[in-house]
């Protein structure tokens, strides 16, 4: 490919990592600008420089230079691939070139990387990612001589020929005078942090942005086959699409109107709380099992189940033929407490799919005894906020107990609807006591008993609605 004079590569701000919500919150990010990845090793800033080159490539707004003194070529191919980037067939296309540099004592090799990154510059590379620059750093002992070849880098190659320059540098101590000198010459700084015993180990912030004031909160982050996947902040254009095709399931019979009002719309946020020495959800649980079915049956809906505890032994009959009626429908979600917390939206946000649009989750209290009340906190304060941001309906469940009377703050503070649910005074059937909610002036409290007929309907429902699908399939057949 022919080489770029400073005239031709008119690339304009653009939205450059490869998570898209980071690019939302950051905005636009000009050409010439210089960009640092830091964080302690294993933080995700090579998957970051990864992704951020494979979306540049893959949307056609750079060729990227990717010059390596960690990893070799063969092995960052790998890296990409297990974050769903074909790297090599962007190497082939020459869309991509990486360099290889070992990490020497000689300050030759110094001069040799620049002088190949300002060749391939003008070649027409107008990306260019330095992975890691701390070995390079450590080549040049004085901070003169550092000064000077940051110097080369960031303004005779970004600002004089518009390349945008992304360095990744490794955070080894607290108080590192080269880390000082990137952040200072540097245009944006992203940190990277990992922390294995938090519910959601990674996460970043933008530490700085010349001539723009940019949320300094902290993004949590997922890294898997799916790419890196933003946690606490989703695409505004995919929220506005998923929100836009959900709809509002009506509350028909007087008693559970009681409980939820005339209609959950899409977003609300129910937490139902079973309060020790009740253990279950009472007749309850048959009318949640049922009317979410027929939402299924009938309006397509589509069901998420998150089971953080153990799974019930004995299901109704309906959970069943749900179960094998509708597999695509009603989807377990992995739950696994033992490993990282992978948020639901992360695996079900497509939207030819739809996404899903009610959303049960049972077993937070196990949870709690894993990670501690403030790490369930926070990560419920962001489930709240994104699922009602998607427009998802969710119920969720928690079972106290005489080691944890108590359930997490934001439960309560941040649902749209509160249920409690005890144990009368004979302990003969469960209070259902609705404690916040917007249908209700005051808390009012109701027995499950008085579910025995709307249960008895929606059964009723229910059979004729699964008659009316098995007796479609036999036509189909026919």
């Amino acid at each position: 490919m022919a080489g770029l004079d400073d005239k031709e590569r008119k690339h304009g701000p653009r939205k450059v990592f490869g998570m898209v919500e980071l690019d939302d919150i950051i905005g636009e990010i000009p050409s010439n600008y210089v960009i640092l990845l830091e964080g302690r090793p294993g933080t995700g800033k090579t998957s970051i420089a990864l992704m951020t080159l494979c979306r540049n490539v893959r949307e056609g707004r750079a060729r990227v230079l990717y010059v390596t003194s960690n990893e070799c070529s063969n092995k960052l191919i790998e890296v990409a691939k297990s974050l769903g980037c074909d790297l090599e067939s962007r190497v082939r296309e020459g869309k991509v070139k990486i360099i290889e540099c070992p990490t020497l004592g000689d300050e030759y090799l110094i001069e040799m990387i620049t002088e190949e990154i300002m060749k391939n510059v003008l070649e027409g590379y107008d990306m260019v990612i330095i992975d890691s620059v701390t070995p390079l750093m450590k080549i040049l002992e004085s901070y003169a001589k550092k000064r000077s070849w940051l110097h080369t880098v960031l303004y005779k190659i970004a600002s004089a020929h518009n390349v945008s320059v992304i360095m990744v540098c490794d955070k080894l101590m607290k108080q590192d005078p080269d880390i000082s000198l990137l952040e200072y010459l540097a245009d944006v700084v992203v940190s990277l942090n990992y922390d294995p015993d938090a519910v959601f180990p990674r996460s970043l912030r933008v530490l700085k942005f010349r001539t723009r004031y940019v949320p300094t909160y902290p993004i949590y982050f997922d890294i898997s086959s799916r790419g890196v996947k933003a946690i606490n902040a989703i695409s505004s254009a995919l929220a506005e699409t998923l929100r836009s095709k959900r709809k509002s399931i009506k509350i028909n019979h007087d008693v559970p109107t009681k409980l939820f009002g005339r209609e959950l719309k899409p977003g609300t946020q129910v937490a139902i709380i079973i309060k020790y020495p009740a253990t279950g959800l009472g007749l309850l649980y048959p009318y949640l099992v049922l009317k979410i079915g027929l939402e299924a049956l009938r309006n397509g809906v589509k069901v998420g189940i998150i089971y953080f505890s153990r799974r019930r032994k004995h299901l109704l009959e309906e959970e069943g033929i749900l179960g094998r009626i509708l597999k695509d429908r009603i989807v377990e979600i992995p739950a696994e407490v033992l490993q990282k917390q992978v948020p639901h939206y992360l695996y079900y946000s497509d939207p030819e799919l739809g996404g899903i649009d009610v959303l049960v989750v049972t077993g937070y209290e196990k949870l709690v005894e894993l990670y501690g009340v403030e790490e369930i906190n926070k990560m419920l304060s962001i489930y709240h906020v994104m699922d009602a941001d998607l427009g998802i309906t969710t119920l969720r469940i928690f079972r106290t107990s005489p080691s944890h009377p108590d359930p997490p703050s934001s439960l309560n503070t941040l649902s749209d609807i509160v249920i409690e649910v005890t144990l009368n005074e004979e302990r003969e059937c469960f209070n259902l006591r609705v404690v916040k909610g917007k249908h209700i002036l005051r808390p009012i409290t109701i027995l499950d008993t008085e579910l025995r007929y709307v249960v008895e309907s929606l059964r009723k429902e229910f059979k004729n609605a699964v008659s009316a699908i098995r007796k479609e399939e036999v036509r189909a057949r026919e």
